[in-house]
């Protein structure tokens, strides 16, 4: 079944109907990747998913096919041929030729579902889950590692998997990054053993913009009871309570949580407000 969904999506920069996704679209390695959410038609910090995105693709020895000011064109001209405002973006960079810039490009609307209401109020439900990144700090497809997450996640009930390597540290979400929190500082995964996340960049600025201690630092798996609260970041979730890890109780109420969310939520409202 086609990833890509509504009625049109970008080929190389020629829109395409849906249906002919298929005979374009190749599963192949390395394929380099960003997600992007729409809102009101535009596309969220841009900036920091372009400039990810040529870091991914510098990570295997490749440069972008197209600039920033292409890649906006393109994700609004998709936007309004499926007239959509609210939505995510996948850009898919793969089938790489021996010129500089010579790739394939795939940009389309994927299947999107953002946490209810009762989700930010009440938490979500996470759980343990074995696995490494190989490349963690780069975003290249890795479709069987997360065809086994998505297979955890579903079988146990879970909104997302959290991963643990082999030193028994919790690193990241299977799609996301992860915040803990205990009295008033924050903590997470240093940041060379992550994904680093666009979300998770701008909630490091506005805490420390607000005087909130972010430190980076190694999550102990076993110790997880030895935290207040837990939050997801990313690109769909946003900042989104963490109500349980396994077994573990967290507060999803915590007021410091509450605090970054609220913080997060005004920042989007700036950033849209200056496009």
């Amino acid at each position: 079944m086609s990833d890509a969904v509504k009625d049109k999506y970008l080929y190389c920069g020629e829109l395409r109907a849906v249906a002919d996704f298929d005979s374009t679209y190749r599963t192949v390695s390395p394929s380099a990747y960003e997600v992007i959410r729409l809102m009101e038609g535009r596309p969220l910090f841009l900036e920091e998913h372009y400039a990810r995105l040529v870091a991914t693709l510098a990570s295997i020895g490749k440069e972008p096919p197209f600039d920033i000011g292409q890649l906006r064109s393109d994700i609004e001209r998709l936007a309004e041929a499926n007239a959509v405002k609210n939505h995510n973006v996948k850009i898919v960079i793969n089938e790489f030729g021996s010129a500089p810039g010579d790739a394939k490009t795939h940009i389309f609307l994927i299947a999107t579902s953002y946490p209810t209401e009762e989700m930010y109020r009440t938490g979500v439900p996470t759980d343990l889950f074995n696995a490494v990144r190989d490349n963690p700090q780069a975003k290249i497809i890795d479709a069987d590692l997360r065809a086994r997450e998505n297979e955890f996640i579903k079988e146990n009930g879970l909104f997302e998997a959290l991963l643990v390597n082999g030193a028994g540290e919790i690193t990241e979400g299977s799609r996301s990054n992860l915040f803990f929190i205990r009295g008033d500082r924050v903590y997470t995964s240093p940041a060379e053993g992550v994904l680093l996340g666009i979300t998770r960049q701008r909630i490091m600025r506005i805490c420390a913009e607000a005087g909130i201690t972010v430190e980076e630092r190694k999550i102990i798996a076993s110790a997880v009871g030895e935290y207040d609260a837990a939050f997801i970041s990313g690109t769909s979730p946003k900042v989104l309570p963490i109500a349980r890890v396994g077994k573990e109780k967290l507060d999803a109420n915590n007021p410091l949580l509450r605090k970054i969310m609220k913080l997060y939520d005004q920042e989007i409202e700036k950033y849209n407000a200056l496009q």
